[in-house]
């Protein structure tokens, strides 16, 4: 059974958005395997006499920190001193997907995978680039991936310690139960990519949909309680039109999302340290399981998730948007319940909404333009130009049918102080 065309069309940006560590652009022109290119951009002075484990663990730690240009400038010239180093290829080569350089990324990687066909020295550049590839290629190169970890975790469980890419691991993931969690985690990835792929580039293949389902049953039988796991059988079972098994799933993903963010925050009071990047990374995620909710007309759940993501970052676009749209959806479905409309509900003339003396729907609306209205802040914030673009103009078309923004909920807390303006005056809404 082919998985719905339409629904290839849909869930694309979706998932790109949803689970950041996949990363989907099209494939480049060229397949064939050409020389390492040596940005001269990233070209500076390294201390030669480092030992080479040292060097990649401090690209790492970059890369760990977002500093994905200086791990560039730290391996460039050790690329050139050693072009055959497989893990050495395998760090730049993510340190150039970080940087957005992905053609330079996809020549060190396909490098690499040559160097190292049976992923003996890692895994990643063969998941990495099989998410780059796409298609049937892609996949491939992720089932060696997969294939491998799943072999490593079999060997771990019965205590064999022969494989020498396990043993490396362990020397990091030094107790047994932190390995396993390691392994899975990284099929997970896996899994994911592939999942991805059968469901963007594959989904008119009649085998996609019992790939997706083998896929996910896998990654579920390792680990049960995987929210973002669990979230992707929600997309599946959307996209199978079956309604009430991605409800069941995406209410239990809902659930264990809420507990580790919960876990997290508490570990951060405790120890009084700032957000880490695990915290950080639920938010692509939850943004992602938030559409899925109002895809499936949860609109309750669905501003309870994206105020989740506002919780972790209350300069995110996406999450007011999505919180203000399920407000207005849920508006409409109000009115379509009480009046008779021809078509869609969803497709409904806001304005009637305006007109509706129904409290619940007014209510609705004064949510929403709330929700829009901090989406209006960030739009008018600094670092406002990395924005998508398209989503500024939806926040900015529905604020304006709503009647623009709520100046009060814009206004900074007075402290008295001489710094104060006069915020009212300052600010405009874009439908003056």
């Amino acid at each position: 059974m082919v998985l719905l065309s339409m629904y290839c069309l849909l869930i694309y940006p979706t998932l790109i958005s949803s689970h950041p560590h996949l990363i989907l652009i099209s494939s480049p022109s060229h397949l064939h395997l050409i020389s390492i290119p040596t940005p001269t951009r990233y070209l500076h002075s390294s201390t030669h006499n480092t030992n080479m484990d040292e060097i990649i663990g401090r690209a790492r730690a970059l890369l760990q920190s977002s500093q994905e240009v200086k791990a560039i400038e730290l391996l460039t010239p050790e690329i050139k001193k050693n072009p055959q180093n497989v893990p050495l290829l395998q760090v730049f080569g993510e340190a150039l997907l970080e940087a957005n350089d992905v053609e330079s990324a996809y020549d060190v990687l396909q490098k690499a995978t040559e160097l190292d066909p049976e992923a003996n020295f890692g895994v990643e550049k063969f998941l990495y680039l099989g998410q780059i590839i796409g298609g049937a290629d892609g996949c491939t190169l992720i089932n060696i991936a997969i294939n491998k970890l799943n072999d490593q975790l079999q060997q771990l469980n019965a205590d064999n310690d022969t494989d020498a890419a396990l043993r490396e691991l362990a020397k990091v993931h030094t107790s047994k139960e932190s390995l396993q969690a390691y392994l899975i985690s990284k099929i997970n990835q896996g899994i994911f990519a592939e999942i991805e792929i059968w469901m963007t580039d594959l989904c008119m293949e009649p085998e996609a949909e019992e790939q997706c389902d083998q896929l996910i049953t896998h990654s579920l039988n390792m680990d049960p309680e995987n929210p973002e796991a669990l979230s992707l059988l929600a997309l599946i079972r959307i996209s199978q039109q079956k309604q009430d098994d991605a409800v069941e799933a995406l209410q239990k993903s809902w659930q264990l999302f809420s507990q580790k963010k919960l876990f997290l925050e508490q570990q951060q009071t405790k120890e009084g340290d700032e957000a880490t990047f695990e915290y950080i990374e639920l938010v692509q995620p939850l943004l992602g399981l938030a559409r899925f909710a109002i895809e499936l007309a949860m609109y309750d759940l669905a501003p309870q998730i994206a105020v989740a993501v506002s919780e972790i970052n209350d300069n995110c676009l996406d999450c007011f948007y999505i919180e203000g749209l399920a407000y207005i959806l849920k508006a409409k479905k109000l009115y379509a319940e009480k009046n008779p409309i021809e078509g869609d509900y969803r497709e409904m003339d806001l304005l009637l909404l305006l007109k509706s003396d129904v409290e619940e729907i007014q209510t609705c609306i004064a949510d929403a333009k709330s929700a829009l209205t901090q989406g209006y802040r960030v739009i008018n914030s600094a670092g406002a130009e990395a924005l998508d673009p398209d989503l500024i103009d939806q926040v900015n078309e529905m604020l304006t049918v709503l009647g623009g923004p709520v100046i009060s909920e814009l206004m900074p807390e007075r402290g008295g102080g001489e710094d104060d303006v006069d915020w009212e005056n300052e600010i405009v809404s874009d439908n003056e």
